[in-house]
């Protein structure tokens, strides 16, 4: 089991540049999304964070660490500042690859 308020990264290396979304396990056991290809949001509908994660790999993230190793993203890869991340992904910055 993840600790409640865990934070955990993933992107997806099938954008350029890889599209990151975070899950945050919050203490009800929901999660607050912040980035991927919605943005930022709450889990509803009586759907767990475990749901969400689920939900993320299925749709082709991974998480950050594995990226690194599998030299999707830079080793030296941080968090992108959220606001940030919301700003970008409202504006098109991430592209799907062809």
């Amino acid at each position: 089991m993840i600790p409640i308020e865990k934070q955990v990264w993933f992107v997806h290396p099938g954008y350029e540049p890889p599209l990151p979304v975070k899950i945050e396990i919050l203490p009800n056991h929901a999660a607050r999304v912040t980035g991927g290809k919605s943005g930022s949001h709450m889990t509803g509908h009586r759907e767990s964070y475990w749901d969400k994660i689920g939900e993320i790999i299925r749709l082709g993230f991974v998480p950050s660490e594995v990226a690194k190793d599998l030299g999707f993203l830079n080793p030296d890869w941080t968090p992108p500042d959220e606001r940030q991340l919301d700003n970008e992904i409202k504006r098109g910055a991430y592209l799907l690859k062809r």
